[in-house]
């Protein structure tokens, strides 16, 4: 424990910086599926709330490691079996197609 508003920052600083390091590809994911698709987002949510909550933390980490290796195997194999994940595609959305074919836009 530290005192003063000076303490108060170094602590808040240093638990930032450890967070930040042991979680960085979690919020870096939690950011994609965000962007991507809040189901899946809200999936991963209650799997890390489960993993905390139950009274086996270590069997529950590794279940969870498990679920997500497996899903991450499977984006990579078979992305269209997965529901509700969004795959980018290399053509242009069709709103944005038609928006260029208007005469307002020319």
């Amino acid at each position: 424990m530290r005192d003063g508003r000076a303490g108060a920052l170094q602590m808040g600083a240093k638990h930032g910086a450890w967070c930040t390091g042991c979680c960085w590809a979690l919020m870096a994911s939690l950011f994609a599926l965000g962007v991507m698709s809040i189901a899946w987002m809200a999936v991963v949510a209650a799997l890390i709330a489960f993993e905390k909550l139950i009274p086996w933390r270590r069997t529950a980490t590794y279940g969870t490691a498990a679920v997500l290796f497996a899903l991450g195997v499977l984006v990579l194999a078979a992305p269209d079996a997965i529901p509700f994940l969004t795959v980018p595609s290399d053509s242009p959305m069709p709103q944005m197609a038609q928006m260029g074919s208007s005469p307002a836009f020319r």
